[in-house]
């Protein structure tokens, strides 16, 4: 059955004309009817920068803390017994453990960034490593998402290509459904970058950076009162009243209906605390600010998802701790020394890991945490994607974090490493492990979209060497000519399908 947006929502027209859409309520609907009252899932893109951080290994501050024996196996660095379970694969051997065992062997926190506040979600949370993005070569910025197309000013000449969000949304438009894109940033300045691209290369064009202006893009400039679950109910929306009156309504619907009425209360009334302070950013701003502009941003993502408005997402940020959207790049090549693996300069390096929490914190856990409060986390998909490794422009063994399952498709609560851990360090010697495309590809098909459909949006480039299954995967599904040390890898995994689920991680 196709969504109907009429049929499948209560549209309120209050004071002001701000249209607000009930949730869904399906103790409302024929019993013929439940089973297909479900809102199409949500998916959130979030692009971090850079790395040149001790991402993972013994000293790691992102990833769980782990070594590795002679003989390649993962171990946990502090000694502590992890029961990380090996799965013998034709590839390599891969590991995995669930992520609350780790924090349990870690005094409660994952990492040093992934702390103690993590600890409520875990069990929502997927930590991947070992991820290769095999159409890039060197010197690429911007390649989170699927277009690797001339990054950073860079003649690499990838064919141009959609980014997932762009993918998930035309989709969604060709099964009737909510098919707006919202990009959005932490400031002004942040405007000139994106992670969310067309099919023709070209940047996704609305991007917002002030809650405010997202909230009346949706819902006008009326002034919403504050006590707007009493102005529904008593004088306004004669509709909203019979709705919680309905003998009809289950208790659990009832609670729902209060709690969507008090969150778009609450985010409105967040949203004109924080408008004004917006436009200063233009182009300064304390990093306090920054950090409750997106937080608001938040709340009004969580709000459009919770009415059937939109649901598909892509953030960024590059100035977090300081106004100069530049700053992290440079912090980032003054702090960690590549090639000693040891940190250059202690300013420089805690900047570079304090834009990272940011990113975590302030993008993604809080907005995790919004989307569980009214039951929207395990509908929804957040991804976090690392633009680089521990060590400047590789672009293999890419940390991924996660938080959702996308309606349960994947199986959450786990920390699985992709690497081949044999024969490198990830000191010198970066690890590689499965292609960027295959995560890519899984994402896609956890939203809905049929993998003929993102198979065959797919481009190689004939001076490309490409050992897998054909077109295969979403991407450039072939490996970059500057590559030349993952060309190596890749050369026995001749007809591998990167459009097959990576081993463990669906439910």
């Amino acid at each position: 059955m196709k969504y109907n947006r009429i049929t499948r929502r209560h549209f309120l027209q209050g004071a002001g004309a701000a249209a607000l859409a009930l949730p869904l309520l399906p103790s409302l609907f024929p019993k013929g009817a439940r089973a297909d009252a479900t809102p199409p899932k949500s998916f959130i893109g979030i692009g971090a920068w850079n790395g040149l951080y001790r991402m993972y290994g013994a000293d790691s501050q992102l990833m769980p803390r782990t070594t590795v024996d002679a003989s390649g196996t993962l171990l946990s660095a502090t000694g502590t017994a992890v029961p990380y379970a090996p799965l013998m694969l034709p590839q390599h051997t891969i590991y995995s453990a669930q992520l609350t065992d780790i924090a349990a062997a870690n005094n409660g926190a994952i990492s040093d960034i992934i702390d103690a506040n993590y600890t409520p979600l875990l069990n929502k949370v997927l930590m991947l490593q070992g991820f290769d993005y095999i159409g890039l070569g060197y010197y690429h910025h911007s390649g989170h998402f699927g277009n690797w197309h001339e990054t950073s000013g860079q003649t690499e000449g990838n064919p141009t290509m959609a980014s997932l969000d762009v993918v998930i949304s035309n989709y969604l438009k060709s099964a009737l459904l909510p098919s707006d894109i919202v990009c959005y940033t932490a400031s002004y300045p942040d405007r000139g970058q994106t992670t969310s691209f067309l099919a023709d290369g070209t940047p996704t064009s609305d991007i917002f950076y002030n809650p405010a202006t997202l909230w009346d893009s949706y819902f006008g400039t009326s002034n919403i009162p504050i006590n707007l679950k009493k102005t529904l109910v008593d004088q306004v929306l004669v509709d909203y009243k019979s709705v919680r009156q309905s003998a009809r309504l289950g208790a659990q619907d009832r609670l729902k209906l209060d709690t969507h009425i008090a969150l778009l209360s609450q985010t409105e009334a967040n949203v004109q605390k924080i408008a004004g302070m917006c436009q200063l950013m233009r182009p300064d701003a304390s990093l306090t600010d920054r950090a409750t502009i997106l937080k608001t941003m938040n709340d009004v993502i969580v709000s459009l998802i919770a009415c059937g408005l939109c649901n598909t997402f892509m953030g960024w940020a590059w100035a977090l701790n300081d106004s100069d959207p530049n700053n992290w790049h440079v912090w980032s090549h003054l702090g960690f020394s590549n090639d000693t693996d040891a940190i250059a300069d202690q300013t420089n390096y805690t900047n570079m890991v304090e834009q990272s929490r940011s990113v975590m914190n302030d993008m993604c856990l809080d907005l995790a945490q919004k989307l569980d409060a009214v039951q929207l986390l395990d509908s929804s998909l957040i991804v976090c994607l690392q633009e680089h490794s521990k060590r400047g422009h590789e672009s293999w063994n890419i940390p991924v974090i996660a938080f959702g399952s996308a309606g349960g498709t994947f199986k959450t609560g786990q920390y699985i490493d992709y690497r081949q851990l044999p024969g490198r360090d990830d000191a010198m010697f970066t690890r590689f492990g499965f292609p960027m495309n295959q995560l890519y590809a899984n994402i896609l098909g956890a939203m809905g979209v049929p993998t003929s459909t993102f198979e065959a949006l797919n481009k190689t480039r004939a001076d490309a060497t490409m050992p897998f299954k054909a077109n295969s995967g979403y991407g450039v599904c072939a490996i970059h000519p500057d590559f030349t040390q993952g060309a190596g890898y890749y050369a026995s995994w001749t007809g591998y399908d990167m459009s097959s689920w990576l081993p463990l991680l669906k439910a």
